[in-house]
């Protein structure tokens, strides 16, 4: 062997050991590291109370809500709401981007007027005030303009329409929590795409614990396989380093109920349903 080589053989030899050395000291600093208690919130304590799991429905209309149950033995049924910001600075209740008809149809959400939401058959938030002053929900915050965050603190909080005990806030958009997170401390908030970015990816390899997370609960979105199985975005390895820091994970939306009590199964404490026949049947398990 001439010398070049084995000079190039020392070099890529010492690298391993100094990476293999300093992840097991990476590693054992995570592993030893305290585990802080997770926010002992209202929230959380009404929706799992008993070892229940949650029921995530996604309503747009306040008569979505109508002879709903909000309970059972096994479920906690929790609305799920998705909101955004639109042209009069009105806080809308739409899953979809566009309005989906009325005289201006196709539109973006975003920039149309109360009028136009209103006639592309879209509700306000306020509308569904009376309801979640009793109902647990999750605010699934949707942001692509500027603003969102402050129309939601007018709203919500001690003494205002939407109450901290029974709400979470969700949402993609690590900007807009952590504006919320600054304002209310006392908020129970979900998991941004940028945290569950950071956490999965350090979690891959056994160095979860090191992050510092400002989630309160793992809100994973899940995509379908052509084969029809529901896969998780978020991997076996990040589930059980929310599982060890005794956070909660919901995951969705499912189209099966098959496929919710596969993830139930797999150790969610909570699905996301759009649909009201598979979640009616759920509840009857």
């Amino acid at each position: 062997m001439n010398r070049s080589l084995s000079s190039i053989l020392a070099v890529i030899g010492s690298l391993i050991v100094a990476l293999g050395g300093t992840w097991f000291y990476l590693h054992t600093k995570a592993s030893s590291k305290p585990v802080k208690a997770p926010f002992e919130h209202a929230f959380i304590k009404k929706v799992h109370e008993g070892g229940r799991k949650a029921l995530l429905f996604r309503v747009q209309s306040p008569q979505d809500v109508a002879d709903l149950p909000s309970s059972n033995s096994k479920f906690s049924v929790v609305l799920w709401l998705d909101v955004r910001l639109a042209g009069s600075n009105q806080l809308v209740v739409s899953p979809i981007e566009l309005l989906p008809n009325g005289p201006a149809v196709g539109k973006p959400v975003e920039i149309a007027s109360a009028e136009e939401t209103r006639s592309a058959g879209l509700h306000e938030l306020a509308e569904f005030y009376e309801i979640l002053k009793d109902r647990p929900a999750v605010l699934n915050l949707i942001a692509r303009r500027p603003g969102l965050s402050n129309q939601i603190l007018k709203v919500w909080g001690e003494g205002k329409p939407i109450p901290f005990a029974t709400t979470l806030l969700q949402s993609e958009s690590d900007g807009h929590l952590k504006e919320l997170r600054e304002a209310q401390p006392r908020g129970l908030y979900g998991s941004s795409q940028a945290t569950l970015i950071q956490i999965e990816i350090l979690s891959n390899v056994g160095l979860g614990g090191l992050m510092d997370l400002n989630a309160d609960v793992f809100v994973s979105a899940i995509s379908e396989m052509k084969n029809g199985v529901y896969i998780p975005r978020i991997r076996s390895s990040t589930l059980e380093e929310a599982h060890r820091r005794g956070l909660k994970r919901y995951a969705g939306p499912t189209q099966t109920k098959e496929s919710a009590e596969e993830l139930l199964n797999a150790g969610y404490d909570g699905v996301l349903i759009e649909n009201r026949t598979i979640l009616e049947s759920l509840l009857q398990l």
